[in-house]
């Protein structure tokens, strides 16, 4: 015997496999006991002893020659074939010891060759039955972990189009900003516009690359970034960060908190006559790390009105439905007197604790 083929799906967990047994074994004996010579209780003990045994000679050559994998169907057939009579007469004789009644009175009024067959007949029924609902299971979990994957893939090659976008254009937009303020004789701007810019990149490229980092990270990011756009918006864009220190060790993807400030400042902040304030929150609240992004801008109203509002925080919403499924979620709330806050809500998971 060879061990299977790669993309085999896997079995399942030792905790799984005796519930589904233990669960099977109370449904035959409630269903037998009423036209059985024995009680409940034997019966559940007889029950529990054979299929424990079947499973445990099963469990043994199953992971000795396959791991954590299904064998194939052949192989399986042929264990199951083997190990439901030898586990069985196995089970027989400690249910036996255990109930201190004889195997060959068996479970109803016949004699002893029949009982053997109705024993292994029905211990060879629930089996089949029971591993048939695994197999078919476990194909659909596997079915389904491939599209997650496949998704997962289709977000990150997204992901990373998005990048080959965003950076370029604030690339050029900084350079020429640069360019502007050393014609200017503006030295000392132009050199804290560098030392800004050199920090951004330096943080890009460690961080963006990541399925995900700890939100300290993305926020040391965020920073130079804030304060590049300062140089460029002069007093019309102040700014704060406000992070706990259990937030700031949580996880996050990359590319979800600088599109909901970059469009706080394009959309709320910029189109207003007097500029505005940018605030980023973050904190932890039953197991959920939830990051604010609030300006005083224009308003829903105003922003919506502009040209391409909106296609960033749906492109936020289906990373994080394929990330984290319903339990991640981007909520958009009017403040007064005017302005939004974006709140992004995900599971909190500590960097240090990531498997």
């Amino acid at each position: 015997m060879s061990r299977p083929e790669a993309g085999r799906p896997r079995f399942f967990p030792l905790r799984e496999l005796l519930l589904g047994c233990i669960l099977t074994n109370i449904v035959l004996a409630l269903i037998f006991t009423p036209m059985s010579v024995t009680t409940l209780w034997q019966n559940l003990v007889y029950n529990h002893t054979i299929s424990g045994s079947i499973l445990l000679l099963e469990e043994l050559v199953r992971r000795r020659f396959w791991g954590h994998s299904w064998p194939p169907r052949h192989w399986m057939a042929l264990l199951m074939l083997v190990a439901v009579p030898l586990g069985g007469a196995i089970g027989l004789a400690l249910g036996s010891w255990l109930t201190d009644t004889s195997p060959m009175d068996g479970p109803l009024p016949l004699n002893a060759a029949a009982n053997l067959w109705i024993v292994l007949t029905i211990t060879l029924a629930a089996s089949g039955v029971l591993l048939g609902g695994l197999w078919q299971r476990s194909r659909l979990l596997e079915a389904r972990a491939s599209a997650q994957a496949a998704q997962r893939g289709q977000t990150l090659a997204e992901l990373h189009a998005l990048q080959a976008q965003v950076e370029p254009h604030f690339l050029f937009n900084t350079l020429a900003h640069l360019d502007a303020l050393l014609q200017n004789d503006t030295l000392d701007e132009a050199q804290d516009l560098l030392d800004y810019f050199t920090r951004y990149l330096r943080g890009t490229l460690s961080t963006t690359r990541q399925e995900a980092s700890p939100l300290a990270d993305e926020l040391a990011r965020i920073e130079p970034w804030l304060r590049i756009l300062s140089i460029r918006f002069g007093q019309r864009l102040r700014w704060r960060i406000d992070a706990s220190e259990q937030a700031a060790h949580c996880l996050l993807p990359p590319m979800l908190l600088q599109p909901l400030a970059e469009n706080a400042i394009r959309h709320g902040i910029e189109p207003a006559v007097g500029g505005g304030v940018l605030h980023i929150d973050a904190q932890v609240h039953d197991g959920a790390l939830c990051v604010c992004v609030r300006d005083d801008g224009v308003g829903l109203e105003a922003a919506h009105a502009r040209p391409g509002a909106g296609s960033g925080l749906a492109n936020i919403r289906a990373r994080l439905a394929a990330l984290y499924g319903d339990a991640a979620s981007l909520t958009l709330t009017p403040l007064a007197p005017h302005g939004v806050e974006a709140r992004l809500c995900l599971p909190a998971q500590q960097a240090d604790t990531r498997a």
